[in-house]
């Protein structure tokens, strides 16, 4: 496997991370949001998913963090 090979499947890994770390986050909160919301009768799932795509973009951000620090041109 050649060096422009190994770049890409990193990148693609890297890409699959961050979709599937925002998904999680996303119904993970919503799902608790949800559950609050039948278990109490209240309205908070909305904030549930606001408070789960800001938990989605900070993960997402330690990923590339990570990721870049990892990255310094060794292969």
């Amino acid at each position: 496997m050649n060096n422009n090979e190994h770049q890409v499947l990193k990148m693609l890994f890297l890409i699959t991370q961050i979709g599937i770390t925002m998904l999680v986050t996303i119904f993970l909160s919503m799902g608790i949001g949800y559950l609050i919301d039948k278990y109490f009768g209240t309205k908070f799932m909305v904030w549930f998913i606001v408070l789960g795509v800001c938990a989605g973009f900070r993960s997402v951000a330690i990923v590339i963090k990570r990721f870049i620090g990892n990255d310094n041109g060794k292969s």
